[in-house]
């Protein structure tokens, strides 16, 4: 006869930890709201920096700057890869960590950022240092964080330590998907600065006169780093989600199994219970019949 006693337990502790699950179900649907209203509130600022750098490069004559230079063939290069501060997140850090290391196997010389606590982990167990390390990061980002990886990445590159960088991080594709993803932040791509830039005659016209002062160079010096801060910011904010989707994903199923092998239990309890209360009823009746018998 099965334990009742183990089983009250087992069933106590399986009831506390659908508890756990299903209140961290909740949390993650608010965290992942939380983080794509947060985008949202910032995206027209850093959509307006896109549209001034694509206005100086598209209407002032003969500006150059470094980030557009061509793409170097084996050039030295650094990746910042964005991963979650914890666990419980089903699939998610496993899927795109083993994307970024399989992007970063061809790099000469690649520098690393890793975002994360799970990433710092992946890459120190693997004894790839990270050149800068934001453990924290992720699960809560900010736009301070961002510019501060935005800054660094701009100084390397303008100084030469780099001559590329990229970031990997998963996207929220749509319909609840999301995959891993890589894209290019140095050098710009001009197509991609001046893509969707539409703007009536009136306006050309006036962009065409218009002046910068102290020169269309240092504005574009300036809003860079600013720009390579919106896009930084923007797959931060895209991991985060993902990550949150995807806990409140394993979080439902961890529910939903905590729930099923509930009642199981609760049907082997009763069972028990009723073997239980069988067997001691045998004892009575068995007892009594003895009783009787040594009676006559």
């Amino acid at each position: 006869m099965k334990n009742i006693t183990d089983i009250k337990h087992r069933i106590k502790s399986i009831s506390d930890t659908r508890k756990i699950t299903s209140a961290m179900e909740t949390i993650s649907v608010v965290k992942m709201q939380k983080a794509l209203s947060r985008y949202e509130s910032n995206k027209a600022y850093f959509e307006t920096v896109r549209k001034t750098i694509s206005n100086i490069v598209l209407y002032t004559k003969g500006v150059e700057h470094k980030v557009f230079s061509s793409v170097k063939e084996n050039g030295k290069e650094a990746f910042i890869v964005i991963a979650s501060d914890k666990g419980l997140a089903g699939g998610f850090n496993h899927a795109v960590l083993e994307f970024a290391r399989s992007q970063m196997l061809g790099a000469r010389e690649p520098h690393l950022f890793a975002v994360g606590q799970m990433c710092c982990e992946f890459f120190a167990s693997r004894k790839i240092a990270a050149d800068v390390a934001f453990a924290d990061a992720s699960y809560n980002p900010t736009i301070s964080e961002a510019a501060e990886m935005s800054e660094k990445l701009y100084k390397m590159f303008i100084g030469g330590v780099i001559d590329g960088a990229y970031i990997i991080f998963t996207e929220m594709a749509g319909h609840g998907k999301m995959s891993p993803k890589k894209i290019r932040l140095l050098p710009f791509e001009r197509a991609e600065v001046v893509h969707e830039n539409e703007v009536s005659a009136g306006e050309e016209f006036a962009l065409h006169e218009l002046e910068y002062e102290p020169s269309a160079e240092e504005v574009l010096s300036l809003l860079i780093p600013q720009y390579l801060t919106g896009m930084i910011y923007g797959a931060l904010i895209q991991s985060s989600a993902c990550e949150h989707s995807s806990r409140h994903s394993a979080m439902n199923s961890a529910t939903t199994n905590a729930s099923r092998l509930l009642e199981s239990l609760e049907l082997e309890y009763n069972r028990a219970r009723q073997e239980s209360v069988t067997g001691e009823l045998s004892e009575i009746i068995t007892a009594s019949m003895g009783g009787y018998g040594n009676c006559e």
